[in-house]
């Protein structure tokens, strides 16, 4: 008898970002690059001022063309001149639908005027002769390169790779690296490009400079946890495609990076794909006895982990032959959320094979509680009871018991009907459950699935009802209820004829 639990695939999505209010001039003090200016640079400085305002409401464009038109007639002071031009091509490229590439005229400037500007190079250029100049200035340029334009290109990026766009998701996230090289993102969105692509050193050597990056930098947790996900997956990805004693040595490479990322996870669904990938990497390594290190943090402090990783560190126990720590490895996760039922039912399939069967009972009976039209669940009175039989050599019970294993293994094999649910998702203003319904007799049938949903008492929060079919015979059609009630733990559902 197996231990199983029910996988849900996990896709890796960037949110999107909002863009800071612009900064103001001397934002530090230690970084004045403009003090003590005179002529046309102090007058250039007034004008920007200006721009900024003009930005938070209107068009600063008059302003920004005043700035440039200033700072590109002389050339003393170059590290003023290229701060206050660098702000100006931020402001320009930050109004809306204005192109990355204009003529010198869009910008006031005179001379030469039908020669064009990159403004994001041109920026760049500015700002890193200021940053060459006066270190000090560091973090109030990179406030400037992090503006409106940078941020709407990087989200363009990260949209566009979102929907599978790979081309455009490269194009933008290399757009937005010449604004700004020192965030993680744009790195790791061309990781993920280079993934897709099969391109796996390259998402490699993106996602190492995407941790690089991020450094330790609290702001960059959320980047930095799901990079060293995706190299711990593409390592895996590696090991699974190998052959021969190749295999076991991409395994053992696998092994470190999912290490790594166990010890930052913060993600229950990620946490229970990486115990899953880890424990096999060990098994495809020939170290099967280092399996039980994968959930032994888990075993000495289960209440800092979530309900799914918790069953997973218990299927992974099981499948290792270690039915104690399963045991209560299933038994925390029903601590967490007593209606879980890959939970209850794994708990109960570790209570048969240890043969405790007064535990297990108690268990099926809730199973089949929630989950009555399922006809995986009466096999497990099946099992239990061919267990107290092999337990006993008293015939009278064994009679009892055999009579009973013959009645739930019929039970399940004559059901006309079978309910399989595939997806319970659980949100704070939402609950979605999703599955299929096989029609096993000989007729067409139309059900009705009516579906109570409990929150961790046992209440009912909301009932749904959908209807299936018809369902033609020996076949299934799939069913989703979607309920605006958060907060959901488990369900159950009527008995479907």
């Amino acid at each position: 008898m197996k231990a199983f639990v029910n996988r849900t695939a996990a896709a890796l999505t960037f949110g999107v970002f909002v863009a800071t209010p612009l900064v103001a001039q001397n934002a530090a003090p230690t970084c004045d690059p403009t003090a003590n200016t005179k002529g046309d640079i102090a007058k250039a400085q007034f004008s920007i001022t200006r721009a900024i305002k003009a930005a938070e409401t209107g068009n600063p464009t008059k302003d920004v063309q005043d700035v440039l038109r200033l700072v590109d007639t002389g050339n003393d002071n170059p590290t003023a001149r290229n701060y206050l031009r660098g702000e100006a091509y931020i402001l320009y490229l930050s109004q809306p639908k204005t192109p990355a590439i204009v003529q010198r005229s869009a910008l006031g400037l005179t001379t030469n005027p039908t020669a064009t500007i990159d403004l994001f190079v041109a920026a760049d250029s500015s700002f890193s002769i200021v940053e060459k100049a006066s270190p000090e200035c560091v973090p109030v340029v990179t406030q400037w390169r992090q503006q409106r334009p940078w941020l709407n290109t990087l989200n363009a990026a990260i949209n566009a790779l979102n929907s599978n766009q790979l081309d455009s998701a490269e194009l933008f996230a290399k757009r937005s690296l010449l604004l700004d090289r020192h965030a993680p993102y744009a790195y790791s969105v061309l990781g993920s490009v280079a993934q897709n692509r099969k391109d796996l050193p390259a998402a490699n050597e993106y996602w190492k400079q995407a941790l690089a990056a991020a450094g330790t930098d609290t702001t960059y947790a959320d980047v930095r946890t799901k990079t060293m996900y995706e190299i711990a997956s593409a390592a895996s990805d590696r090991a699974e495609s190998a052959t021969g004693a190749a295999k076991r040595a991409a395994a053992r490479e696998a092994i470190k990076p999912w290490q790594d990322y166990l010890g930052v996870a913060n993600n229950d669904l990620l946490l229970a794909d990486a115990i899953d990938n880890l424990s096999h990497m060990y098994v495809l390594a020939g170290d099967s006895a280092s399996v039980p290190t994968v959930y032994a943090p888990m075993l000495a402090n289960p209440s800092k982990y979530g309900e799914l990783a918790l069953v997973h560190a218990g299927v992974v126990a099981t499948r290792n032959g270690r039915q104690a720590d399963a045991a209560k490895l299933f038994d925390a996760a029903l601590a967490q959320n007593p209606y879980s039922r890959d939970a209850i039912n794994n708990l109960a399939a570790t209570y048969i094979q240890t043969n405790e069967f007064a535990k297990a009972f108690p268990l099926i009976d809730k199973l089949v509680a929630m989950d009555p039209s399922n006809p995986d669940n009466p096999l497990l009175y099946a099992f239990a009871y061919q267990g107290l039989y092999k337990g006993t050599k008293d015939k009278k019970l064994q009679k009892t018991y055999t009579d009973s294993l013959v009645y739930w293994n019929n039970k399940s094999e004559n059901a006309p009907v079978k309910v399989t649910v595939t997806e319970f998702s659980r949100r704070a203003a939402e609950t979605q459950l999703a599955g299929t319904v096989e029609n096993r007799s000989t007729t067409g049938k139309t059900y009705t699935v009516n579906v109570d949903l409990l929150d961790k008492s046992g209440n009912v929060i909301d009932t749904q009802t959908v209807t299936v079919g018809p369902v033609a015979p020996k076949s299934s059609k799939t069913f989703r209820i979607t309920s605006t009630k958060g907060g959901a733990y488990g369900y159950r559902y009527k008995p479907l004829t």
